[in-house]
């Protein structure tokens, strides 16, 4: 898939770069995806809100996936399943 984001370091607008979502990596536990960037790290619910992360591009494969990453996100912001809705995160 496709990601883009703000290097917040740098005044520069938007970055993209290319990532998967998986289960099949050593972060992972109890089949929960995991976002995996271009050097092997994973990237964290964190840095996907500071840095107002998107997905630009997705297969369908992956999108179950990523749907269940971001409904993972959504619980750990206190959200629940409204919050994001919209594009709103």
């Amino acid at each position: 898939m496709t990601l883009e984001y703000y290097d917040r370091t740098k005044v520069c607008g938007a970055l993209r770069t290319r990532a998967r979502v998986t289960t099949e990596h050593a972060a992972s536990s109890y089949g929960q995806p995991v976002v995996v960037l271009p050097s092997g790290a994973v990237l964290d619910y964190l840095s996907w809100v500071t840095l107002s992360y998107r997905v630009v591009r997705i297969g369908k494969t992956e999108a179950a996936l990523m749907d269940k990453w971001l409904r993972n996100l959504y619980m750990m912001v206190g959200g629940g399943s409204e919050v994001g809705k919209g594009g709103a995160l």
